[in-house]
């Protein structure tokens, strides 16, 4: 996966067909390679010079610095490319051979995509391109001669009819939303400025379906529906865009999206661990900690960050330094996207999983799923690839799986969570219930999991399985029978862990951060379960404890 990939957890050999994304026939298609279709699409283009709006974000200067270099991480036929990002990455390596090279990188495009194609003319491609050059334009084309400025003009012109034609067509909410904020840009520059009272009245339009659209894809709590921390992050990004532009238009009062975005910023807040990333939920892991950061930064939101999130299905314990993130959401009735997004919903069957973060240094982790490799996919989306219980090695998230209880709130010493969920009552008649206590001081992490037969029929259970996977940067050695010690990378004192009802063991792991696999290892507690239908139930108590070295 190129650098570029990275960002967005795609390759482009792992990318859909446009008609798996949105809705053209072949014929169609046939119609739109035509002169005839460019021709349709004539439009008058802006006045120049075109106006300068601020840009929001930062690029990767080492990409930049690859681009200068002859190193490309992508070729110029790709989604990647495309797309245009990598005009920051240029503009953050600086200097005026950078200018120079976007410029004539631009211009090599425009003269090889004069005319519609299936990729590069994608209503989402093409909505996040021209949100790009409009926003970076300031950098690279304010300085340029007046034939390259009327190139530029000509082609947002060009593009924006046929925008205005597709983005509806598009099969997936979030690139309708990408596309949408490309027809909002192109719009503002398309019009002059003499003309405000028009701007203002269609722009308004085209933000009241934005607002619209939005809201169809988030939660009461603010968490976006796919429960996935990345795409929740570019939607807030999105919003936080279309937001910036608006001063110059006059539209000053838009409290639903002032209230969407600090309600997406509270939750994006909750994902975060003591790094400062994404707990690795959900595919999540591709976003470092000053992207996150600078989305926040652009927030406004001064909140707290909140506990529980209901509707999403997350909480978060903290205390002293110490995050504790737990999966505690259930499958939502929605379709599944279609399009790029078809497996975004619930695709992690990690229930009751948590990361255990020590500071700043991640301790317990899920191995990671910010991959596009589809067997990886599956394979780090299982259960026993997060810290959690497994029965008889089955996933513990079917559709109609639920949490049926949680509670969360101030118990003697700290905070205590709990919550069950019915996963494993349709094949064995059982329930799971996981407590989770952290100590005031973050120095104590208890848990407790137990197993009580409903009576419901099912397969008799053998085997119980929970893992607790390590970070890299953590060491575990043997110590008695059911005591492990632990030392993370850099810190003076180690922890130690201690499991009552079940067989401890280390055992190997993977860990998987973007496209980085490192080896780890993992605690493996096991035990028997064929006899809960008779006692009742089975209870397994465990506990990582702050553990002083000897002076």
């Amino acid at each position: 996966m190129d650098a570029k990939a990275k960002k967005t957890g795609q390759s482009d050999k792992d990318t859909l067909s446009s008609s798996d994304i949105w809705k053209i026939s072949q014929l169609e298609t046939l119609y739109r390679q035509s002169r005839l279709f460019s021709w349709q699409l004539r439009a008058t283009p802006p006045q120049l010079p075109l106006p300068v709006i601020p840009d929001l974000w930062r690029g990767e200067a080492k990409i930049g610095a690859a681009i200068m270099q002859n190193m490309s991480p992508f070729a110029a036929d790709t989604e990647q490319f495309a797309r245009f990002d990598w005009i920051r990455d240029l503009r953050d390596y600086g200097g005026a051979d950078a200018r120079i090279t976007a410029r004539n990188m631009i211009d090599r495009w425009m003269q090889g995509h004069r005319h519609w194609s299936a990729m590069a003319w994608r209503p989402d491609i093409m909505g996040a391109r021209l949100a790009n050059l409009i926003f970076t334009f300031g950098w690279f084309g304010q300085s340029a001669d007046t034939a390259f400025q009327q190139r530029i003009a000509a082609m947002i012109a060009l593009q924006q009819r046929c925008l205005a034609l597709d983005w509806q067509r598009l099969y997936a909410p979030l690139d309708q939303l990408i596309a949408l904020k490309g027809l909002i840009l192109s719009q503002l520059v398309q019009m002059p400025a003499t003309d405000n009272i028009r701007r203002k009245r269609e722009i308004s339009a085209l933000f009241d379906l934005l607002i619209s659209k939005v809201k169809g894809q988030l939660n009461p709590d603010g968490g976006h529906r796919s429960r996935q921390a990345e795409i929740h992050l570019d939607l807030l990004k999105l919003l936080i865009e279309c937001r910036s532009v608006t001063s110059p238009l006059g539209i000053t009062d838009l409290p639903v999206m002032d209230d969407m975005i600090e309600k997406m910023a509270t939750m994006t807040k909750l994902w975060r661990d003591g790094s400062g990333r994404f707990a690795h939920f959900h595919f999540a892991g591709a976003s470092s900690a000053e992207q996150i950061e600078q989305v926040l930064s652009r927030c406004n939101a001064k909140g707290r960050i909140a506990q529980h999130a209901p509707d999403t299905g997350f909480a978060r314990l903290s205390a002293a330094r110490n995050t504790l993130i737990v999966d505690t959401g259930q499958i939502s009735d929605t379709p599944a996207f279609k399009g790029r997004y078809k497996d975004s919903l619930h695709s992690a069957a990690s229930r009751l999983a948590f990361e255990f973060c020590v500071g700043t240094a991640p301790f317990i982790v899920n191995t990671g799923q910010a991959t596009s490799e589809p067997r990886l996919r599956r394979a780090f989306s299982q259960t026993a690839a997060h810290s959690a219980l497994t029965l008889d090695g089955l996933d513990n998230q079917q559709r109609d799986t639920r949490t049926v209880h949680f509670d969360i709130g101030p118990a003697d010493g700290g905070v205590l969570m709990q919550a069950s969920h019915d996963g494993y009552v349709k094949s064995h008649g059982i329930l799971h219930s996981r407590q989770l206590f952290l100590s005031r001081d973050g120095n104590n992490l208890r848990g407790s999991d137990q197993l009580n037969y409903s009576g419901a029929p099912g397969q008799i259970p053998v085997e119980v399985i929970i893992r607790f996977h390590l970070h890299p940067q953590v060491s575990a050695a043997r110590v008695k029978s059911r005591q492990i010690l632990l030392k993370i990378h850099g810190q003076k004192n180690g922890w130690l862990f201690k499991c009552r009802g079940a067989e401890t063991a280390l055992d190997r792991s993977v860990y998987l951060d973007g496209r980085r696999r490192s080896s780890c290892q993992q605690i493996i507690l096991r035990c028997p379960a064929s006899q809960i239908q008779t006692k009742g139930s089975l209870t397994i108590n465990w506990a990582f404890s702050r553990h002083s070295s000897p002076k």
